[in-house]
């Protein structure tokens, strides 16, 4: 009887890893849904883990909360700002585009998705054709299609038009964090204008501001390139 029990664990385990080996063991996805941990409870182990700095871990915590909790905007935000924070965009890309096909367009944060998905293929990725598709689904005078419009004219070369776009959208601007991201838009368009008082200005008041964790990324490492 024992050498059949451990036979049958023997199949198991094999079962398993060939699973794993070919994309992912189904035993394993299960036990995250099984987590007996409320969504709260994981969501402040995780918070505690960026206050930490282990980015990592804390994006895998994010990972369950989003299997326990998959229709929240927010979850996937914060796990792609995570990734964005310790240069995964590609994993921060597959997190928003997660977000837009389960996130209802009436949720809150489904604009923000759609705007840092945005980013991070203009910025990051190199897939403006994908940015522009998204540009196109943003509302008009949203101070998040301003932006996008902004930055893919900085990646044309039309400095002035991007410029002009995000003085717009700093005047509609609703949070330090929003002023941040604008402003270190800006710092890019001057840079290229070779203008060093606005580059370092827009900076400036751009780390001040900034609490994204992936804008902190960004604002660092143009600020260790103009040094």
């Amino acid at each position: 009887m024992s050498l059949i029990l451990n036979m049958s664990k023997a199949i198991l385990l094999l079962c398993c890893a060939l699973s794993l080996y070919l994309g992912g063991c189904t035993t394993l996805s299960l036990s995250v849904k099984d987590d007996p941990r409320p969504v709260e409870a994981i969501i402040s182990r995780a918070e505690q883990m960026i206050h930490d700095k282990a980015y990592a871990a804390a994006a895998e915590q994010y990972a369950i909360v989003i299997v326990k909790d998959p229709a929240v905007g927010h979850h996937y935000l914060r796990r792609a700002e995570i990734l964005e924070r310790i240069d995964e965009d590609k994993e921060a890309h597959r997190t928003y585009e997660q977000a837009m096909q389960r996130v209802a367009e009436d949720d809150p944060d489904h604009l923000q998705i759609m705007h840092r998905l945005a980013l991070i293929d203009a910025n990051h990725l190199y897939k403006l054709d994908e940015a522009e598709e998204l540009l196109q689904r943003m509302p008009g005078t949203s101070i998040e299609r301003y932006d996008v419009a902004a930055f893919l004219y900085y990646q044309a070369s039309q400095f002035e038009e991007s410029l002009k776009l995000l003085n717009k959208a700093l005047e509609r601007v609703r949070s330090a964090d929003q002023k941040a991201l604008l402003l270190y838009h800006a710092a890019l368009v001057y840079l290229k204008l070779e203008d060093e008082k606005n580059t370092f200005g827009s900076l400036y008041y751009a780390i001040n501001n900034a609490e994204h964790l992936g804008l902190i990324r960004d604002i660092e490492q143009l600020w260790q390139e103009i040094n």
